[in-house]
C-alpha cells in the first residue's frame, strides 16, 4: 500500500509541476515533502547575483496524505537560485533552486532532492592502486539500458563513500544521485556517477596535487599526480569500455569537496581535453599559495579546451576551516584572470552561513548542474 501511495503521489506531483510550469513563464513548482505534522512551511528565495529576496509561506496541498504532507509554492528560477526553508523545530536549510530541482524531501529529516525518498544502488569495482588496492562506487539510474542507442553523460566524484549513502556521515550524503534523477526528470541531461572512495587513511596523501610548495607541512608528500593519472588512465578507459556512456570530452565532468575539491580542480585543469567541467565546493586551494597556483596554470594550455569552473566555498562564523578555505575559493578567479583564463567559464558561488560538510555540499550540487549541463536554448514559437 505504501508503494501504491508513493507512486500516486509522485504520479500528482508531475503533473502539478507540469500545470503550474505551464502556466506561469519561468515559475516552476517549488515542492516540498514533509512529514504529516506541520501546517505551513516558510521559503525565503534568495540570488547570489544580486539582492532579489523573496519571503514565501507554502501552503499544505490537497496532495498530501496520512503518510506525507506536500507544500507547494512558486518562484521565478530566473531570479532566484537558492531557497531557505524555515519548518518548526527542522533546522533552517540552504538549498540550491532551479529548473533541474524544485521539490525537495524533508521526511528524513534532512533535505534532499526529489518528491521522495530514495535509495540508490550502486555497482562496487576493485582496481589495483599504488601497493594496494582502490574501491570504485557506480551508480546508474534504474532506467539504464546497457542496450539501448541513449547514452549518458559521466561525472566523476572524489570521496565516494560519501555520495550515496545517507547514513555515511553525521549529516549525511551527497544526495548526487537524487540529484541528477531530479535534473533528468525536469529535462536535463541523463548521467551515471563514478565515485571513488577515499576513506582507507591514505585521502589526504591521494587528493593533494603536486604542483609545487605546499603552505602545511602535514600536506607535502601529496601524489595527486598519480591519482589524477589513474582517474584518466584507468577509471575513465573502464568506463568507457563497460557502460553506456558518452566517451568524448562534452559530456564528461569531475567534482568533489574540500581535498577533494582541489584535487577535482587539479585533475580537470591538468587533463582540459578530457573534462567539460570541474565543480570545485569548498576547494582547499589555500595548500597552496597564489604564486604558486599562478605559475602551475600558466604552463598548462587552455587555448583550445578550458573547462568550465563551478566553484563553491562557505563562510559561516561557526566554522573555522570553511571560513579558511573560503580566502583561497575567492582569489583562484584572480589567479585564473592572470593566465588569461576565459572569464565567462567561471562562476564563483557564495554562501554565507556555509558550513563545511555534506548538508551544504548536498544542497549546493544542484546548482553545479545547472552549470555543467545547461539545458539546450530553445527558438521562440514564431
Amino acid at each position: 500500500m505504501k508503494r501504491i501511495l508513493s507512486a500516486i503521489l509522485c504520479i500528482a506531483l508531475t503533473v502539478l509541476l507540469f500545470t503550474a510550469c505551464g502556466t506561469q513563464q519561468n515559475a516552476p513548482s517549488f515542492v516540498i515533502t514533509d512529514k504529516p505534522d506541520r501546517d505551513e512551511i516558510t521559503v525565503t528565495f534568495k540570488s547570489t547575483e544580486n539582492d532579489n529576496t523573496l519571503e514565501l509561506k507554502l501552503k499544505k496541498d490537497s496532495l498530501s496524505n496520512d503518510q506525507n504532507t506536500v507544500f507547494t509554492g512558486y518562484a521565478d528560477s530566473a531570479l532566484y537560485d537558492r531557497a531557505v526553508i524555515t519548518s518548526g523545530n527542522t533546522e533552517t536549510e540552504e538549498l540550491a533552486y532551479n529548473d533541474y530541482v524544485s521539490g525537495w524531501n524533508l521526511t528524513s529529516g534532512s533535505c534532499y532532492p526529489g518528491a521522495e525518498e530514495y535509495t540508490p544502488k550502486y555497482e562496487r569495482h576493485t582496481f589495483d592502486y599504488e601497493q594496494r588496492v582502490k574501491d570504485i562506487l557506480i551508480w546508474t539510474p534504474e532506467d539504464y539500458d546497457a542496450s539501448s542507442a541513449d547514452k549518458y553523460s559521466v561525472i566523476y566524484m572524489t570521496d565516494g563513500q560519501n555520495l550515496f549513502d545517507r547514513s555515511a556521515t553525521a549529516t549525511g550524503s551527497w544526495g548526487v544521485a537524487e540529484s541528477v534523477l531530479a535534473m533528468a526528470q525536469n529535462g536535463g541531461e541523463k548521467c551515471i556517477i563514478v565515485g571513488i572512495e577515499n576513506s582507507d587513511g591514505w585521502r589526504d596523501n591521494e587528493l593533494t596535487p603536486d604542483i609545487g610548495n605546499v603552505t602545511e607541512d602535514s600536506y607535502k608528500d601529496g601524489h595527486g599526480a598519480y591519482f589524477a593519472d589513474f582517474v584518466v588512465d584507468t577509471v575513465m578507459p573502464y568506463i568507457n569500455e563497460h557502460y553506456n556512456v558518452y566517451t568524448d570530452r562534452e559530456h564528461t565532468h569531475v567534482c568533489g569537496s574540500s581535498s577533494g575539491g582541489i584535487e577535482s580542480f587539479y585533475i580537470a585543469m591538468a587533463h582540459p581535453d578530457k573534462f567539460a567541467s570541474v565543480g570545485a565546493l569548498s576547494p582547499a586551494f589555500l595548500l597552496f599559495s597564489d604564486a604558486t597556483w599562478v605559475d602551475w596554470l600558466s604552463k598548462q594550455d587552455y587555448s583550445q579546451n578550458a573547462p568550465f569552473i563551478y566553484l563553491y566555498c562557505g563562510k559561516a562564523s561557526s566554522d573555522q576551516l570553511e571560513q579558511a578555505l573560503y580566502a583561497g575559493t575567492v582569489t583562484m578567479p584572480d589567479n585564473l584572470k592572470k593566465i588569461n583564463y576565459p572569464e565567462d567559464k567561471i562562476v564563483t558561488k557564495l554562501y554565507d552561513d556555509g558550513i563545511h560538510n555534506e548538508m551544504y555540499w548536498r544542497a549546493v550540487f544542484p546548482d553545479y548542474l545547472k552549470y555543467a549541463f545547461p539545458k539546450p536554448q530553445t527558438e521562440p514559437a514564431k
